[in-house]
């Protein structure tokens, strides 16, 4: 065989597989009847005074019958079908006595019921050019010296079918977008109820407050109802601190300013609570909105004398918190392409907050487990290993590498050594003593058996800024990235914290 007979295989292959891949998006093939399609092919079947009809579509062996007039099949085997030869172009083919045709005679639709003697049949091109199969007609007698204007009339049928295939394509995607938002909030609600957060979007427009995560928990039971606009909950914020909660909003609203306030409820009970909250403007959906979270922080407001110290603890650890959501919230939603996409990239990294917060819950609220937080991740991604011993650290620290190795480890799902079940992430780690200086912990990431990386990307996104950020700027530390052939390598040191977890 000649090397352009070999490419010429390879490109109709490549074609065929490409044609394959566009019919099998519309999600069509064995569906049960539908009224649209059936009504198109009956009107084909009259304007033609034609006994037999159908929309047909050519898969990888047989053509199946999506509505069809005249004959009981629902498919026949491609190498027998005369449709089959529809696709081969993006023109109209008419075949006006197919028994005297060489290329047909044999077919099991001319040779026996339904015995087609004349056919005709538009191609169903999709948007990107993809012929998909054919719009046809047929009859039991030859037909000569059809029209162009018939056949215009039955081109401009088959551009009706392929419409409402692309319509019903499209509907589909919505809907599986929309439930996949639907998950992804609510993957997000029980992300801040078990932070005790509480999430509010206010529609500027209405007044309406949707909430999500712990909001019954800080704002009372009855708050879906009682809290659900703004004016009824500002009823609710102690008279004393409705104007500060006010001039919050208009300056997020009017000077794009970022909302945040400390500020007391009064519930139904006469109980008072302190919540402190954070939120950012923002246009959903065309709709101006506000949205943003709320802590309860009454206990650290009352706590006794003899807890100040730990209540500043806790306070600082709070204000880290918030400081971080703060900037996460801001970047994520100058790189979020959507709402849905806002909602997703928001949910990933407040699930790593989430995680480094919990391990600090579970000790003395300052200080963590180092090997607990990666053995968290790796319960996630079980593509992932880890080896080395057990660090103490700070909160700021635990929750900076909490955010690195979360962002490290998503862009391995999607793009790196996680993507498919050979490729594995290997997390190692050691203190490493330095002559002139505190000792050091060297962290390693390194990926391999993903897909080959081709060149490091021509451009850092928000996700390798918050890595950079929080090396840098938060442990004082350095990385290194490696984008070699069997995947990422990192090296990330920074200095090793004293007995009490402190760099």
């Amino acid at each position: 065989m000649k090397a352009g007979s070999r490419v010429t295989g390879r490109s109709e292959r490549k074609r065929e597989a490409d044609r394959l891949a566009t019919l099998s998006s519309y999600k069509v093939l064995d569906k049960a009847p539908e009224n649209a399609f059936h009504r198109i092919t009956q009107l084909v079947a009259d304007i033609f005074s034609a006994p037999l009809a159908s929309i047909s579509l050519i898969d990888a062996d047989r053509e199946w019958f999506k509505s069809s007039v005249g004959f009981a099949e629902s498919q026949i085997d491609r190498n027998e079908s005369i449709c089959a030869r529809a696709i081969e172009s993006a023109e109209t083919l008419v075949i006006e006595d197919a028994s005297l045709d060489s290329r047909f005679a044999g077919s099991p639709m001319v040779r026996g019921e339904p015995f087609i003697r004349f056919y005709a049949g538009a191609p169903l091109i999709a948007p990107n050019g993809k012929v998909l199969g054919a719009l046809w007609i047929a009859d039991t007698v030859p037909r000569f010296r059809i029209t162009a204007n018939k056949l215009n009339q039955l081109k401009s049928m088959a551009d009706i079918v392929m419409s409402e295939m692309e319509l019903s394509r499209e509907i589909g995607l919505r809907e599986q977008a929309q439930k996949t938002a639907a998950v992804a909030r609510s993957n997000l609600d029980l992300t801040l109820a078990l932070s005790d957060i509480a999430s509010f979007r206010i529609d500027l427009e209405t007044g309406l407050i949707d909430w999500g995560g712990a909001y019954m928990k800080i704002w009372g039971e009855d708050a879906g109802e009682a809290a659900s606009e703004v004016e009824s909950a500002l009823d609710r914020v102690h008279p004393e601190d409705r104007e500060t909660i006010r001039l919050a909003m208009s300056a997020a609203v009017d000077e794009l300013e970022k909302f945040e306030a400390r500020f007391r409820i009064v519930l139904p009970s006469g109980e008072i609570r302190w919540l402190e909250g954070y939120g950012d403007y923002l246009e959903a959906n065309g709709r101006p909105t506000l949205t943003g979270i709320n802590k309860d922080i009454t206990h650290s407001i009352d706590q006794q004398e003899q807890l100040k110290l730990h209540t500043r603890e806790l306070h600082h650890r709070l204000r880290n918190l918030f400081a971080t959501l703060q900037s996460i919230m801001t970047l994520t939603k100058n790189s979020a392409t959507s709402i849905d996409d806002y909602i997703e990239r928001i949910h990933n990294r407040l699930s790593a907050l989430n995680r480094a917060q919990q391990i600090l819950l579970d000790t003395n609220f300052v200080t963590g487990s180092f090997a607990a937080l990666v053995d968290d991740l790796c319960r996630t991604y079980p593509g992932v290993q880890w080896s080395g011993p057990d660090i103490i650290l700070a909160e700021n620290a635990m929750v900076s590498l909490s955010l690195v190795l979360n962002e490290l480890a998503t862009n391995a799902a999607k793009y790196g050594a996680l993507t498919n079940d050979t490729g594995a992430v290997r997390i190692s780690w050691a203190i490493r003593p330095e002559q002139d200086g505190p000792d050091i912990v060297e962290l390693n990431w390194a990926e391999t058996g993903g897909s080959p990386l081709q060149a490091a990307p021509s451009e850092a996104g928000f996700g390798s800024s918050l890595i950079d950020h929080s090396i840098t700027r938060n442990l004082y530390g350095k990385i290194e990235r490696n984008w070699a052939l069997d995947g990422l390598k990192c090296k990330i040191t920074f200095p090793a914290p004293d007995e009490r977890g402190h760099s």
